[in-house]
């Protein structure tokens, strides 16, 4: 083993003396990815003294691309961890532990996402773990090494994760975890999951502070929003974009509020609220069979694991099942399925009889495993989007295609938008441009990192003070850190902002800027998204007719935006796409197709008719009138599918 490189997971001195007394270390040169500060302070320096060549293995995950330039870090949600789900759940470990009691309901479900759940941040991942062998990977490539050494902390389906690192000349060698992540915020969760009554009362404890509930007796819609509690139907982000736009009665949702305001707000409007607290007594119980694992001495880490996920699942069911009945919710509607969770509470709203709905937020271009989802009913954009779910392996009884739910904000915009552009146009402004961002965190590591965003806003500003006719409107995703993100940048920033040719949405909601992406669009000649691997911004500005380019400098090549032209709506980097824009709007009649998104348009939204939420408050309103008539959940949900096809169409209803 001397002649091979060693990389740690984490550097410690207790996962040193481990690794050098059972692998005999000595003469390799060593690499690690995180380290104690201890083991910084001393142990660093006395492996030096020693003669070992160590040091911390540098990268960024925006530089990470395969051999067809795709970025690993989307390639792993989009490939690899669809391989060692399957390979795990085709593993003898998992065919021993698997037990007949996980056929009943969505257990099987909520199991095989838990594998393979968590983002790349999470240390303890299958995320992280895939993208620590593929950063090696490239690491051996650029030293033309052919083999190397990966000490990682102890974790299940160890003999999976071989051979995905074998395949990569990498040789797993297994340490034990630090005493200082045993009792991380993740197994923390599972362990309290473990016992049910004492879940539910830290949820009460959490919820009940808030204040009383306001409620009436009829069958509800709980909503699980994102925190835009906008009651004007004026296109700006509101959770309630469905009801405003449709026939929904008020009086039949509820939702949970996190603060006083937000609690007057909702109950201003007629909306049921709730702090979210559950009655915990014997007459709200839901009889859950019991789940079982088979041959748990066997394998101990793989058992332990799916222990810690069934441990969740009950808890959450019986949280959820407890909450709807005290509630008397009859249609679950959520948008985050990035994680099992949602499958639990699908499992929840079942035991009371009801239905569970998920509406997409954000549009997908290739499949993913954050994306798989279990519920009843499946909101989608289009037949692309529908066909999308199968590949991704999610399930629902009824694929109800609505078309992009937020199409209906761009007429109701349009006057604003026209203000803030004569207002630019006032300040020398002839042509503008749009710019989406997306999120950044700290560590460039395990996301894009600030300089990608960067690059967002300091090559359009620099174009604006040095061109006198040129404007730009930003729209930040998460306007609340944007100009602490920006850095070095915001001095830019400010100085664009002073010519009057530059604006940015700043008004926030809980999480996101209340401005859609749209209005900043409406105002614009030309909307470019910095990230094609995230395009709904894009679709929605390129839905209202708008010529929109995509910047894929992440590597997406596999996104069905793939189908647009490069060089007239794809382009690698700003520099070129801006030479582009410039080239288009010095020609007089611009470059032809510029921006056109038209030949895969059908493909993303079939209808284009700004009614899509009013399509999706109809069908929970038609969910709703079948809970007042006292109807069974599947006489319901078949009702109300046929009764959208004779409305829009038979190919707009697809079931399992």
């Amino acid at each position: 083993m001397s002649n091979s490189e060693v990389y740690f997971e984490y550097l410690s001195f207790p996962s040193y003396l481990h690794s050098f007394v059972k692998n005999h270390l000595s003469g390799n040169k060593i690499f690690y990815i995180d380290i104690s500060n201890n083991s910084k302070k001393f142990l660093i320096p006395l492996l030096k003294a020693f003669g070992f060549e160590i040091e911390q293995l540098k990268f960024q995950m925006s530089n990470l691309r395969d051999e067809n330039e795709e970025s690993i870090r989307m390639r792993i949600p989009r490939k690899d961890l669809f391989q060692i789900q399957s390979e795990i759940c085709r593993s003898l470990p998992y065919k021993k532990l698997h037990h007949e009691t996980w056929f009943q309901d969505r257990v099987i479900s909520f199991i095989n996402k838990g594998l393979v759940d968590g983002e790349v941040t999470a240390p303890s991942s299958a995320s992280r773990f895939l993208f620590l062998v593929q950063v090696i990977y490239l690491n051996m490539q650029q030293k033309n090494s052919y083999s190397s050494i990966l000490i990682v902390n102890r974790r299940p389906w160890l003999d999976v994760y071989k051979n995905y690192a074998e395949n990569y000349g990498i040789k797993l060698v297994e340490t034990y975890k630090p005493f200082r992540q045993v009792f991380n915020k993740l197994e923390l969760n599972f362990f309290i999951r473990k016992f049910t009554t004492i879940y539910i009362l830290l949820k009460n404890i959490k919820y009940k502070k808030l204040g009383p509930n306001k409620l009436n007796d009829s069958p509800k819609l709980f909503l699980d929003g994102r925190g835009n509690i906008n009651f004007e139907n004026n296109g700006y982000h509101s959770d309630f974009f469905w009801l405003l736009n449709s026939d929904f009665p008020v009086k039949n949702v509820l939702c949970q509020y996190h603060s006083i305001s937000e609690k007057k707000s909702l109950e201003g409007y007629g909306i049921n609220t709730t702090s979210g607290n559950v009655k915990n007594n014997s007459e709200n119980e839901v009889k859950i069979k019991e789940i079982y694992v088979s041959n748990i001495s066997n394998n101990p880490q793989e058992s332990k694991q799916i222990k810690a996920i069934l441990a969740s699942y009950k808890s959450i069911r019986r949280f959820w099942s407890k909450f709807f009945k005290t509630y008397n919710v009859k249609v679950s509607m959520i948008w985050h399925r990035f994680d099992n969770q949602h499958i639990g509470v699908a499992d929840a709203i079942k035991d009371v009889g009801g239905i569970s709905v998920y509406w997409p937020l954000s549009f997908d271009g290739h499949r993913l495993t954050n994306c798989i989802s279990d519920v009843d009913v499946t909101f989608c954009f289009s037949q692309y989007s529908a066909d999308l779910e199968r590949q991704t392996n999610s399930r629902s009884n009824y694929n109800i295609i609505t078309g992009y739910p937020g199409d209906y904000a761009g007429p109701l915009l349009k006057n604003e938008a026209k203000k803030l552009r004569e207002k630019l146009i006032a300040n020398g402004a002839k042509k503008i441009i749009f710019s989406i961002d997306e999120n950044s965190l700290d560590d460039s590591r395990w996301h894009t990192g600030h300089e990608l965003q960067r690059e967002n806003y300091s090559y359009i500003l620099q174009k604006v003070l040095e061109i006198s006719w040129l404007g730009v409107v930003f729209k930040p995703k998460i306007s609340k850190t944007l100009r602490k993100r920006l850095g070095p940048v915001t001095s830019l920033l400010e100085k664009a902002e002073e010519t009057g040719r530059c604006f940015v949405y700043e008004s926030s909601g809980r999480h996101t800027t209340n401005a859609p992406p749209i209005l900043a669009g409406l105002s614009a000649d030309i909307c470019i998204h910095g990230h094609l691997c995230a395009g709904t911004a894009a679709l929605e500005c390129a839905l209202e007719g708008l010529p929109t380019l995509l910047i894929d400098r992440e590597g997406t090549p596999y996104s069905k935006l793939y189908d647009l032209p490069e060089g007239k709506v794809i382009f690698k980097d700003w520099p070129s796409a801006i030479n582009a824009i410039m080239e288009h709007f010095d020609s007089p009649e611009g470059i032809p197709g510029f921006g056109d998104w038209s030949s895969i348009i059908d493909d993303l939204d079939p209808f284009r008719d700004h009614m899509a939420a009013y399509r999706i408050g109809s069908y929970l309103q038609w969910l709703i009138e079948g809970f007042e008539s006292n109807l069974d959940r599947e006489v319901i949900m078949a009702n109300a599918a046929e009764r959208y096809k004779k409305q829009w169409g038979e190919d707009k209803v697809i079931t399992s």
